[in-house]
């Protein structure tokens, strides 16, 4: 049988390299996985495109949304009177924060979904790249939960010398200090998608999927 959400996966994963086509990866890669979802009856599969969709179509609204927000936040803080004017601004505000915390929380659950089927895919397809691309973005995340709060922490305790020396000659070495934790985890990212597009081409034309216990 043929099985086109390995094309459509291999390829979505390989968009997500390419500036401004990237935008797009999003909706190929979740097109994949449902279609995925349909063939194998795994309802995590069709459960992870929906939400790469919803996510997608969330993050559009938002920017949107912000867009038409800023004339009325700038002419607001600039002439609104006040109380009314800062009334009007925070509440504008607060339906930002609002709605990107949402998008956050939905984010947050299609990364996870997305890391389950990768292992899901794997036990099924007997794919050990859908398992590697799972534990690397597994990887990924730890080390960057781990590594962003001490870039933080490090830029803050060592401001005024960072400030000094990034106008010397030492430039680069304390840049590089400063975001080498930054270039490993998009390494580990960058590793993870690629065994995403290995693993959606490798998988069998023919064979008749496992269905995972």
């Amino acid at each position: 049988m043929a099985r086109p959400y390995k094309w459509v996966g291999g390829i979505g994963y390989i968009l997500s390299f390419i500036p401004y086509v990237n935008i797009i990866s999003s909706i190929v890669i979740a097109v994949s996985w449902i279609l995925l979802g349909r063939d194998t009856r795994e309802k995590i599969f069709t459960a992870t495109g929906i939400l790469m969709i919803i996510t997608f179509a969330s993050g559009i609204g938002i920017l949107i949304s912000i867009f038409m927000m800023l004339p009325t936040l700038i002419s607001g803080s600039m002439f609104g009177e006040p109380p009314h004017g800062l009334f009007r601004n925070l509440g504008q505000l607060m339906t930002l924060m609002t709605m990107l915390l949402i998008l956050a929380i939905i984010a947050i659950v299609t990364i996870i979904l997305e890391i389950v089927s990768h292992f899901r895919a794997g036990k099924i397809f007997g794919n050990t790249w859908f398992k590697l691309a799972g534990w690397f973005r597994i990887i990924t995340i730890i080390t960057a939960l781990i590594s962003i709060p001490l870039i933080i922490i490090y830029a803050a305790a060592n401001l005024a010398a960072l400030a000094t020396t990034i106008l010397g000659p030492a430039a680069l070495t304390s840049l590089l200090s400063l975001l080498w934790p930054i270039i490993v985890i998009a390494i580990l990212g960058l590793l993870s998608t690629i065994f995403s597009i290995v693993a959606f081409f490798t998988i069998p034309e023919n064979e008749t999927p496992v269905q995972a216990q």
